[in-house]
């Protein structure tokens, strides 16, 4: 049974306030296409699924094509909700997918194997469900993203996370068959992983990290979610993140994109390989001396989202600000290293302005534009509150 594991979608997601739908569609189907081509007959995805717990129409629109256009192609999908996805949400149509070989999984399965693929479910249950090809039986434990208590689960308070979140596993685990090989599915921050901006904090400050001991040796490959780059936490055991198939944060300039393929064959894991993802546009961190320096090195950045940093021994005019970016319009951040005592300079300068000055300054430099009325007046009654 060939297997390809990607995770954190984040469909809908948008990079300070531009939309990447497009390249997200186009991103997901170049994932299609590399399972038509290596001939995979399970795609994973390890959470994190859309941005939001409610997502726009828009973004359920795109996954509802894309988990069509697998199961057109006769591959079947396995599914579980990540911390950014409503778990109720993502399986309100399971019953419907599950006819067309799509299972979004949760700690509660029900599925009657009645799909039109290939890949039949011989069973399934609390937490897992069992997939036969006809050569391969595979046991897969899905196991959503969960908070500081495992739902259903009967929870020791003098446990740590890791445990409790151990405990669960091996009680999805306690159900497998001899004959099935084991595969695990979760969303969770593992000890050993770096983290970028673009994942939402679930840590809370290393409470909730979990070992990779946690995972019961009986699994030959966990499928892990929400740290966007591609990580693996151990090669013996097959503990790997697949990473977000975009850049979607500025820290993960330079990291490339890929989805992770591999074999079950005998309840052993073979032939497993990461395959890059070339669509979608990358992010550039920039920096250059003066508005002048900008313009030319923008010049090879026309491709790129870039964060741009500009170096100058004076404040940047509003005009030069709404120049750049009216010229370039995938600059998405530009800050300002002043230099040369031009810092205190421009901090000594801004003393006398007033609440509405200052507001009205930032705001120009944040959005090229006149802060409206509505918005003026409803910051000065929040400053005159405080």
């Amino acid at each position: 049974m060939k297997i390809l594991h990607t995770s954190d979608l984040h469909v809908g997601k948008k990079l300070d306030g531009i939309s990447r739908i497009d390249e997200q569609r186009d991103v997901l189907n170049e994932i299609i296409d590399i399972a038509i081509e290596e001939k995979v007959s399970v795609v994973i995805i390890a959470g994190d699924v859309y941005d939001t717990f409610i997502p726009s129409s828009e973004a359920e629109n795109l996954f509802f094509e894309v988990l069509d256009r697998f199961s057109a192609n006769g591959i079947t999908v396995v599914a579980v909700s990540g911390n950014h996805d409503d778990e109720n949400r993502l399986l309100a149509s399971k019953a419907l997918a599950s006819k067309r070989g799509i299972y979004l999984c949760g700690s509660e399965n029900s599925f009657d194997g009645c799909s039109l693929n290939k890949i039949k479910v011989d069973r399934s249950g609390a937490g897992f469900i069992v997939l036969n090809d006809g050569d391969e039986k595979v046991f897969i434990a899905t196991v959503p993203y969960f908070g500081e208590v495992p739902i259903g689960s009967a929870v020791d308070k003098e446990q740590t996370f890791s445990d409790r979140v151990s405990s669960v596993f091996r009680e999805v685990l306690s159900a497998k068959c001899s004959d099935e090989a084991a595969i695990l599915i979760t969303h969770l921050f593992m000890l050993g992983g770096s983290r970028t901006d673009g994942e939402r904090d679930i840590d809370l400050g290393g409470v909730k990290l979990v070992s990779p001991s946690a995972i019961p040796g009986d699994f030959v490959y966990t499928a892990l979610g929400h740290l966007h780059k591609r990580q693996v936490i151990s090669n013996d055991r097959f503990v790997i993140y697949s990473g977000s198939p975009l850049q979607y944060s500025y820290d993960e300039v330079g990291v490339d994109k890929s989805v992770t393929v591999f074999e079950i064959v005998n309840k052993r894991v073979e032939n497993l390989r990461a395959i890059e993802l070339k669509k979608g546009k990358k992010l550039a961190k920039i920096s250059c001396l003066g508005v002048e320096n900008a313009e030319e090195i923008l010049k090879n950045y026309t491709d790129f989202y870039v964060d741009l940093n500009v170096i100058s021994d004076r404040p940047l005019l509003f005009d030069e600000i709404a120049e750049l970016k009216s010229k370039h319009s995938n600059i998405t951040k530009i800050r300002l290293e002043l230099v040369g005592g031009a810092e205190n300079a421009t901090a000594t300068g801004r003393k006398h302005l007033s609440d509405k000055e200052l507001f009205v300054e930032f705001y120009r430099c944040k959005y090229g534009a006149e802060p409206d009325e509505e918005v003026l007046r409803a910051y000065l009654e929040i400053m005159s509150e405080e």
